[in-house]
């Protein structure tokens, strides 16, 4: 028997069932033409009960929702309130944690841009939270005059010859920056590196742009409701 499992997100909705995987905007489910003997779901928005209702009527089955738990695989949560840490970057560090052989840092470039930072003893240190590139540009176009950013989401570190590549190379360097002085922050705080993982909607465009050596997961947030509802 197959699950189905949802990462529902500020933007996308990403799945995967069996050898599948999906994208939809948040907040729409899948059409399956096999029903599924579970669904399991991680979700960022203040949706749960209409959501298991609708899982409910599309498939027949009750939802599961992961939660943000004090201890997890080996990963001991670093909120004084665990249900204050969301979900999706909860289990992006612990899918991350079991990828790898040491300390980790997890960055998420989507609507927001997340840092999260994991010791080498299982710690989550907590993390960063900041506009992702979309929002970042959306911002500045509709909170300034005759600023127009370019529709198409591209790496451009070169200084701009117009306005709206002018904005796109500027609010790139900004993520840049942000993540690059995150992540050096660890060293400094550890005398040790980690190892970084990217995972998010723009995370392939970031990984062109930083400067050490990233490792890109699409999938952490359902690797880790693999683990988190086995």
């Amino acid at each position: 028997m197959t699950a189905l499992d949802i990462d529902m997100g500020n933007s996308r909705t990403k799945w995967r069932f069996g050898g599948s995987v999906g994208a939809l905007p948040s907040p729409e489910v899948p059409a399956l033409n096999v029903e599924p003997s579970r669904v399991r779901v991680a979700t960022v928005l203040r949706n749960r009960d209409a959501l298991g209702r609708t899982i409910a009527d599309r498939y027949g089955v009750v939802a599961e929702f992961a939660a943000t738990v004090p201890e997890l695989g080996g990963v001991r949560c670093g909120y004084p309130d665990p249900a204050r840490l969301g979900v999706d970057r909860w289990l992006g560090v612990v899918a991350a944690w079991h990828k790898s052989a040491g300390p980790i840092i997890v960055i998420s470039a989507g609507t927001a841009a997340t840092v999260d930072f994991v010791d080498a003893n299982g710690r989550h240190e907590g993390g960063h939270i900041g506009p992702g590139l979309r929002l970042l540009r959306d911002v500045l176009g509709r909170k300034t005059a005759d600023v127009r950013p370019e529709t198409s989401v591209e790496s451009c570190t070169a200084p701009g010859t117009d306005t709206e590549t002018a904005v796109s190379s500027g609010t790139f360097l900004m993520l840049l920056a942000f993540v690059e002085t995150a992540v050096k922050g660890f060293a400094v705080r550890h005398g040790y590196n980690a190892e970084v993982f990217l995972t998010g909607g723009d995370a392939d465009l970031l990984a062109d742009g930083l400067s050490m050596p990233v490792r890109c997961e699409p999938h952490l947030v359902l690797d880790g409701l693999e683990i988190a509802l086995p």
